[in-house]
């Protein structure tokens, strides 16, 4: 996996094998910790039963190409529990993800990006309305320092010449500042501010990810000096794993010297999962014990997680959200039904639980 910090490596990327995919992820959290966001722009969505249909027809490959398959992710949470939820596939004249300029859009909603006072200032306008009527409007910056990313950039790079990798893992901004407020509308409504800490990443395969790893683990929690961020990949040909506390003034301190996975964890669609990680290394130690089930899947979890850091004679603690995901499980069709009732389809009907707006809030 090609490992690089580099903004200017942010705008698309060209994706002619079926089954390659792309995604930008932002994520950000209220300053108390009660409001938490995660929104994902797709190219080539890798969950959804359309593309993965579409990889195994006989269709021209045109047809197969992820460009084929846009869509968008918006998950809201208040005191660890969804309030919000939306995953939207759009028809390809919908979306438009810029190769020259860092600029994605999907349906209503877009993310951009400026240069401005030697700060990166990433804009993410959100307009998603959801089949059965719940909707969610907004705009939030991610912003962080020009000169501190450089620097993380230098000391984080992996196969950086490796222009051929399978994976490549751009973490644009692991340290910013997230501000901006959402309107959202259903059940009950939020109006939420965000003045806190976010985070934002940039992910490339050139194939399946079940090609690529066999499992994943990855996680971000924010320090009042620091933010942690690890992954740990279980590939077909063996195991890699890293882990990074990256201070804020764009000093790295890379700590894997010792991973450990405890507490294994079965949900109710026989998915197991780690539920408490132990990683040490540099004089460093910390522990990442997930908390609260945010998202619980056939393949895919995602948890409010809570780390508790050692370093020196000091401990801290902070929140964040880690994941956890296992490719090889969303090819099976004994899980199709689940997912097409949370992802909401172009063209035809929406599926009956999506037009349900509390089945679907059932299913979060």
């Amino acid at each position: 996996m090609k490992i690089i910090s580099d903004y200017t490596k942010d705008t698309g990327s060209i994706k002619l094998h079926p089954g390659s995919y792309e995604w930008w992820y932002f994520d950000g959290l209220t300053a108390d910790g009660e409001y938490g966001i995660v929104v994902i722009f797709y190219e080539g969505n890798p969950f959804s039963r359309r593309y993965l249909e579409a990889i195994d027809s006989n269709t021209s490959e045109a047809e197969r190409r992820a460009g084929q398959f846009p869509a968008l992710s918006i998950s809201v949470y208040q005191r660890g529990r969804p309030i919000y939820y939306g995953f939207c596939e759009h028809e390809p004249d919908e979306a438009r993800f810029d190769s020259e300029r860092i600029h994605g859009r999907v349906g209503e909603s877009e993310f951009g990006f400026e240069k401005s006072n030697g700060k990166l200032v990433y804009t993410v306008s959100l307009d998603q309305v959801l089949p059965g009527g719940d909707s969610i409007r907004g705009s939030l910056k991610f912003i962080s320092d020009d000169h501190n990313i450089a620097l993380v950039n230098n000391k984080l790079n992996e196969n950086i010449n490796d222009n051929d990798a399978a994976h490549t893992w751009n973490l644009v901004q692991p340290a910013a500042m997230v501000t901006g407020e959402l309107k959202i509308d259903g059940f009950r409504s939020h109006a939420i501010r965000f003045e806190g800490p976010g985070y934002h990443d940039h992910n490339f395969g050139r194939e399946s990810m079940d090609r690529s790893f066999l499992d994943w683990y990855w996680g971000r929690f924010h320090f009042p000096e620091s933010v942690f961020v690890y992954y740990i990949m279980q590939k077909q040909d063996g195991d890699q794993h890293r882990a990074w506390l990256i201070q804020h003034d764009g000093e790295v301190i890379r700590m894997d010297d010792h991973f450990q996975l405890d507490h294994n964890s079965l949900n109710p669609f026989g998915l197991m999962s780690a539920r408490k990680i132990t990683i040490e290394g540099s004089g460093v130690k910390c522990l990442v014990q997930k908390e609260k089930v945010l998202d619980n899947g056939p393949f895919y979890q995602r948890f409010m997680s809570r780390a508790v850091m050692e370093a020196g004679d000091g401990i801290s603690q902070a929140n964040g959200f880690a994941e956890y995901i296992h490719p090889a499980r969303i090819k099976n069709r004994l899980f199709r039904p689940l997912v097409n009732m949370r992802i909401a389809y172009p063209g035809g009907k929406p599926h009956w639980v999506q037009r349900n707006p509390r089945l679907y809030r059932w299913t979060w």
